[in-house]
Order: structure tokens, then C-alpha cells, then sequence
């Protein structure tokens, strides 16, 4: 066998195997979600710093763990969470939700795991005086404050969504298009590209809500009683609150008011 020959050989003998393994291997959830995560710390290190990418994939991996266990604790199967860069996370449920009180515990329970985590550092920040502790409260908060905007797909526009559908899908649909429009309004005031992406799926769910209420005279999802439904716009009150509190006692360090500009492009 000529030694010029023996690489090529092979390559051919062994090159589908590895390329089989490699198939596999890609196709690994785990694998799939470990250069998720590992390409989201690397894009937000180009945009800042290692720092802020570290702070910036640790918080999103708390928020989306708070939806992934809101999920299994209704009994609904999940895929567990994605990172995606430059956007955020998506937790991947196995199956739809059977209620609008199910769909509303899911999406608060993601921003209740960032307050918790802000506030955790916030105090810290009190009794320390640190200032790098309260720049880092300031980004979680205001990255979990962003979340809640009443857009859909964000966890606000989802809990809006919820309570005004369990009001009447008149109403919730009303709800719908004027967010798409105040999301249209906040993406020209603050140019973000981040936001134009929202909108565009924010009209995509409206046209598929629009479409499931026409065809079905029956609600698809059961509404929550008027007390739930009470509940769920105070719970997403004080979460709101709470988090613009732990942004505006940060507003005294340079790097936390930074935190107010990273989804404006300009």
C-alpha cells in the first residue's frame, strides 16, 4: 500500500462513521444547548464585556429555569430552555397549555426568579456599599423589566394576554393589536432591532389567536375565574414595581444607568 495512498484509504474506510457520530452528536439537545449557551456568552463579549456576558447568560439561565420549573410543576413536560444570542431564551414546553391560569403562572414565573435574584444582590449591594454588586442588580432587574414589557411573545404581553382573555376575547384581542402598536411606537423610539422582532411575532400570535377565536365558538383554553384573574394583574404589578425600585436605587452608579440603554441601538 503506497503511503501517499494510506490517508485517503482511510478517510474512506473510517470518514462515514465519524461523519454518523457527528450527525448524532449535533443533533444532542445537550450539545444543541451548550453552543447555545457557549455562542450567547461570545456574542455579548463582542458586544461588552466577558463580565456582562457572564452576568447577562447567568441571569437568563435563572429566568428561564423559573419557567422551566413553573412548567413541570403544572405537569407539563418540557425540553428545558434555550439560549438564543442577542435575543434571550425560550423554554420549551412538550405540550400546550390547558389554561389561561397555566399560561400565566409559566410566564410570571421567569421574571419571579429574576426579582428574586436581583433582589438577592440588590441587599448585598445595601449592606456592602459595592458598586459593582448594584450595577449587577441594575441588569438583572432591568433585563427581567424589559421581559414585562405587555408585548407578546414577552412574559408581560403573555400575562396581559392571559387576564383580558379570561375577561372576553373581545377584550383580549383588543388588548392584542394595541400592544403590537405600542410595541411598533417603543421600536421607533428607541431603534431597536430587538423590538422589531418582537412586533413581528407579537402580529403572528394576534393572527393565530384571531383565527382559533373565529373558528372556535368555544374558548380553547379555559378562562380564570375573576378572582384569578384579579390575582394575575397584581402579581404582575408588583413584580413591575419591584423591579423598577431595585433599577432606580442603582441609578446613582454610571454602569447600572447603562443598563437603561442596551436594547436601543442607538
Amino acid at each position: 500500500m503506497s503511503s501517499r495512498a494510506s490517508p485517503y484509504i482511510l478517510a474512506a474506510a473510517f470518514g462515514p462513521k465519524f461523519f454518523a457520530i457527528g450527525s448524532k452528536l449535533f443533533k444532542s439537545v445537550k450539545v444543541v444547548k451548550a453552543g447555545l449557551a457557549g455562542t450567547s456568552v461570545m456574542a455579548y463579549s463582542l458586544l461588552f464585556s466577558w463580565e456582562f456576558a457572564v452576568i447577562v447568560v447567568v441571569s437568563l439561565v435563572i429566568h428561564e429555569y423559573g419557567h422551566v420549573w413553573a412548567m413541570r410543576a403544572v405537569g407539563i413536560p418540557t425540553k428545558g430552555f434555550y439560549l438564543i444570542p442577542f435575543v434571550g431564551g425560550a423554554a420549551v414546553p412538550e405540550r400546550a397549555f390547558a389554561s389561561r391560569l397555566e399560561e400565566h403562572f409559566v410566564a410570571i414565573a421567569g421574571p419571579v426568579f429574576g426579582l428574586a435574584q436581583a433582589t438577592l444582590i440588590y441587599g448585598l449591594y445595601l449592606i456592602y456599599q459595592n458598586p459593582l454588586l448594584g450595577a449587577i442588580a441594575a441588569w438583572i432587574a432591568v433585563l427581567n423589566l424589559f421581559n414585562m414589557i405587555p408585548i407578546t411573545p414577552l412574559d408581560g404581553g403573555r400575562i396581559i394576554k392571559s387576564a383580558t382573555m379570561s375577561v372576553g376575547p373581545g377584550i383580549g384581542m383588543a388588548v392584542l393589536i394595541s400592544s403590537i402598536f405600542v410595541g411598533i411606537g417603543l421600536m421607533f423610539w428607541l431603534k431597536s432591532w430587538i423590538l422589531a422582532l418582537i412586533v413581528v411575532i407579537s402580529l403572528v400570535e394576534f393572527l393565530f389567536e384571531r383565527r382559533t377565536h373565529r373558528f372556535t365558538p368555544d374558548p380553547y383554553l379555559k378562562r380564570m375565574t375573576p378572582v384569578q384573574t384579579a390575582g394575575c394583574l397584581a402579581s404582575y404589578t408588583v413584580v413591575v414595581v419591584a423591579l423598577a425600585l431595585i433599577t432606580y436605587g442603582c441609578l446613582s452608579i454610571p454602569e447600572a444607568r447603562l443598563a437603561m440603554t442596551i436594547f436601543s441601538d442607538g
